[in-house]
């Protein structure tokens, strides 16, 4: 029994023994990259030449896109990867340690600003202590990252099967492309620790390198389309009902009286409905949004809907037709003698139609109108979402 504690005291600090020889060669070759070392010089062995700094993207999420600030948030990783001359050290010599983990304050490191930031200019990762991995061939990797925040024009004029396409520029603020250079290591964000947006669906997330203004620029560009069921649900559905129903007003027969009221009871609906829909359609004015722009108009159609039941209400009761315009009693006059089947006299064939007595009433006038109003707004009302469906779904 004495035995087995003793072997495994033995192997206890037999293990203990090789964690304090690798912390402490840890410590050694700390020490020894670090002095004399230069954190404000740029690690070049020849300053004649470029330092090429290779930069990988990895997406996060995607937070939020606000259409009125123009604005896009997303969590994203930068990964930087150079090579330093002076971090570099011979493995076999610090028993095969090959790699280091340091505080990347005690190292130079590149400071990768967003240039079309629409909040506080910093570097990317300031505040926070992202660690640097060496290497004994001199990489170094560094890896910082956080919640951007970028201006990013909007389209909104598709609302809601809208796709906006947005675009993240990083660079090196202060050193221009003479002095170094950036690289795409990928041409594509990574996805690897993704969550999909409820909202938005990522179509694109491709990423390159330009000079822009003597600076070299990696680029992050952002394509993603809206989910737009909960909007064509609670908003284009409804639409299509109030547009569809309202005309039906001209089928109701005047002496029911309902007409008007049915009428009216539509249109404040529908007043009420865009006043309780219009927080959730995006507020922009370059583009507008064309869905807008179809309520708009189908509660103006509702309005003149209203007028007109009016109007034919009031010529249903007219005793004569005689303060009446004379196109609409020849287009009642018209209808009436189709509607009646009139066929000329076989013995007189030489009498011409507008001669046999038909007689007009202030009801074959309204009749006519209400068959008048029905056909044309209705043809209205489909012109209209056709062509709005039409823009935004081709």
């Amino acid at each position: 029994m004495h035995i087995k504690y003793i072997v495994l005291f033995v192997i206890y600090n037999f293990l203990h023994g090789i964690q304090c020889q690798s912390h402490a060669t840890a410590q050694n070759l700390y020490s020894q990259l670090l002095t004399n070392y230069s954190k404000r010089i740029t690690p070049l062995a020849d300053h004649s030449q470029k330092l090429n700094v290779g930069v990988d993207f990895y997406l996060n999420s995607f937070i939020s896109i606000n259409e009125v600030d123009e604005t896009i948030s997303i969590m994203g990783v930068m990964l930087l990867n150079w090579t330093d001359p002076a971090l570099k050290w011979d493995y076999s010599s610090f028993d095969n340690l090959f790699a280091l983990t340091i505080d990347p304050s005690d190292i130079w490191k590149p400071l990768m600003f967003l240039v079309n930031v629409a909040d506080n200019m910093e570097p990317i990762g300031h505040g926070v202590t992202f660690y640097s991995t060496l290497t004994s061939t001199g990489d170094v990797y560094y890896s910082p990252g956080g919640i951007m925040k970028a201006k990013c024009p909007t389209n909104v004029a598709k609302f809601p099967f809208d796709t906006q396409e947005c675009k993240l520029m990083f660079f090196n603020w202060g050193i221009t492309n003479t002095t170094l250079t950036l690289s795409a290591l990928s041409t594509q964000a990574r996805l690897y620790w993704y969550t999909p947006n409820s909202d938005w669906t990522l179509l694109e997330y491709s990423t390159f390198v330009e000079v822009y203004n003597d600076y070299s620029t990696f680029n992050v560009k952002i394509k993603i389309k809206r989910q737009s069921l909960y909007y064509a649900v609670m908003m284009i559905l409804p639409t299509l009902l109030f547009a569809l129903l309202n005309p039906l007003v001209f089928v109701i027969p005047v002496e029911s009286g309902e007409r008007v009221s049915l009428a009216m009871t539509i249109l404040l609906s529908y007043a009420i409905f865009l006043t309780l829909v219009s927080a959730a359609i995006p507020t922009s004015s370059n583009p507008m949004c064309v869905l807008l722009a179809v309520m708009i108009t189908i509660i103006s159609l509702s309005g003149f809907i209203v007028g007109s039941v009016i109007m034919v209400s009031k010529y249903y009761y007219e005793e004569t037709t005689a303060g009446l315009s004379s196109p609409l009693k020849r287009f009642a006059k018209w209808r009436l003698e189709k509607k009646r089947n009139v066929v000329l006299p076989v013995n007189d064939p030489n009498k011409q139609i507008n001669e046999i007595e038909v007689n007009v009433t202030g009801k074959d006038v309204a009749n006519a109108l209400d068959c008048v109003c029905l056909c044309i707004f209705y043809a209205a009302i489909c012109v209209c979402l056709t062509g709005y469906f039409v823009y935004v779904l081709i």
